[in-house]
């Protein structure tokens, strides 16, 4: 009996000779193939392929089976890959990924029929001990705080061309990860129309889908509020970048804003004056961030919208500009110093759960701890 045999752990399904169907269930097969694609994200369906590819080499490697796969053959994966160095000589995989890894494989399996392997005892405690073993505090982003983002956006050129153009941009990425607690891929995603100018709040902001609430059944809607004063408006911001966007490429009418930003004054409407841009400005489902190209004559803004990533490094990239050290920050940075500074300034638990719709206050408190120890805390009512 060979190995691959020995340590199959159920038998592949027994193909069927497909039934005779009409055209309507072949129509409706289309419908459901196509709905099942819907099931994970596509940075899920993703990850799962290249852990299946992955694991299906390894297989292949050691004359293995891989579908349906052994427990033992799983946990001989795990072995390996928890035995991989990277260029520096640390673990190539953190625990994170080998898990995403096995989920890769237990959704292989259970889509063809077959029973999950990763479910084992002897799997799931092989990784349990990995993480007891490799346990050490998580790197999270360190917070960018209500100065820092001030710094950040100070060092940008707003009122030069072409310059100009991405930085306004760019600040209204900074603002909407702090002011409104956005993770990237939120930001990143936003159209015109998701938002709606309010005479009393400033921007209503409704996201959507998010990556915690996917089936978006979750209230979504983001407040971004006015600003006391025209540099911390966050409102002001949204109004001038939106008016390059219906400026629409103009060069002529582009550099006219830039020049006349008057940043020392409000443009949103605050002080009840018309605002740089209406609600029917708004009236559309293109993409609010999008994708520039400037060289040291010219700037242009296409349609596409940018992505998370870039947002990642657009912000890294500025933080260096402001002669900050970026290596510890990120996109989530501002999310954090969300968390971070409206605790400092005496905002409750669910009054910041509510404005990142964070559904646990444990997730909330892991920032408070972190970066503001002091609050709340008994040592500093010892009298020392």
């Amino acid at each position: 009996m060979s190995q691959t045999s020995i340590l199959a752990a159920v038998s592949a399904p027994v193909s069927t000779l497909e039934p005779e169907i009409n055209d309507e269930l072949r129509e409706l097969e289309v419908v459901s193939r196509d709905l099942e694609t819907h099931t994970l994200s596509a940075n899920t369906r993703r990850a799962y392929a290249g852990a299946w590819r992955d694991f299906a080499a390894f297989c292949s490697v050691h004359d293995l089976e891989a579908m349906p796969a052994h427990p033992e053959t799983v946990r001989w994966y795990v072995a390996w890959m928890s035995v991989q160095l990277d260029d520096l000589g640390g673990p190539r995989w953190s625990v994170a990924t080998i898990r995403q890894r096995l989920a890769g494989i237990a959704d292989a399996h259970l889509r063809s029929g077959a029973l999950d392997p990763t479910a084992h005892r002897g799997v799931s405690g092989l990784v349990r001990g990995l993480a007891k073993l490799r346990a050490m505090r998580p790197k999270r982003k360190r917070p960018l705080l209500l100065d820092d983002v001030m710094r950040v956006i100070t060092a940008m050129d707003h009122d030069v061309y072409p310059a100009g153009v991405s930085a306004a941009r760019d600040s209204v990425a900074v603002w909407l990860g702090f002011a409104g607690a956005l993770r990237r891929s939120e930001a990143a995603g936003l159209t015109l129309d998701d938002l709606e100018l309010h005479q009393r709040d400033g921007v209503h902001i409704r996201v959507g889908a998010t990556k915690a609430d996917q089936d978006n059944s979750a209230p979504d809607v983001v407040v971004l509020p006015y600003g006391s004063m025209p540099s911390t408006c966050a409102v002001c911001t949204l109004h001038r970048w939106v008016a390059l966007l219906v400026a629409d490429g103009d060069q002529r009418t582009t550099m006219r804003l830039l020049l006349g930003y008057q940043i020392d004054e409000h443009v949103c409407g605050r002080d009840g004056g018309p605002g740089l841009v209406s609600s029917a400005d708004l009236a559309s489902p293109t993409p609010l961030l999008r994708a520039t190209y400037r060289n040291r004559r010219l700037a242009t803004i296409h349609g596409r919208g940018v992505t998370g990533d870039a947002l990642h490094t657009m912000l890294r990239t500025r933080i260096a500009e402001a002669g900050m050290d970026p290596g510890t920050y990120g996109f989530h940075s501002l999310r954090a110093g969300h968390v971070t500074q409206a605790r400092r300034n005496g905002a409750s638990t669910e009054e910041i759960m509510r404005a990142g719709r964070w559904k646990k206050a444990e997730t909330v408190d892991v920032y408070d701890r972190e970066w503001n120890p002091a609050a709340r805390n008994s040592v500093m009512r010892l009298g020392l």
